[in-house]
């Protein structure tokens, strides 16, 4: 796990919809974990924040500012949700 892996999640997982989808239909936070594994981008909580962090000192442009913040909104979600078994959709049984 390091920094990096972090910085190329921010990086493609602002801009790539596909994965944003994937990891939305993760079930639990083992699978997140897991798929992230998978993908060569695992990384710790710690690891996102200084990612984060850097990432968003980097900014130049205002609307960069608020596109990364809103990411990073989406991650605390989805995170804090896959804590909780997600329900399966009638079309999907």
């Amino acid at each position: 796990m390091t920094i990096g892996n972090a910085l190329t999640f921010i990086k493609i997982g602002q801009k790539d919809g596909e994965l944003r989808r994937r990891l939305v239909k993760t079930n639990s936070r083992e699978e997140l974990e897991d798929f992230l594994l998978q993908q060569n981008l695992k990384f710790t909580p710690e690891e996102f924040e200084e990612a984060y962090s850097l990432s968003l000192f980097k900014c130049s442009e205002h609307g960069d500012a608020q596109a990364l913040m809103a990411f990073r909104l989406w991650w605390t979600l989805l995170v804090r949700s896959s804590a909780y078994p997600q329900p399966v959709a009638e079309e999907e049984r």
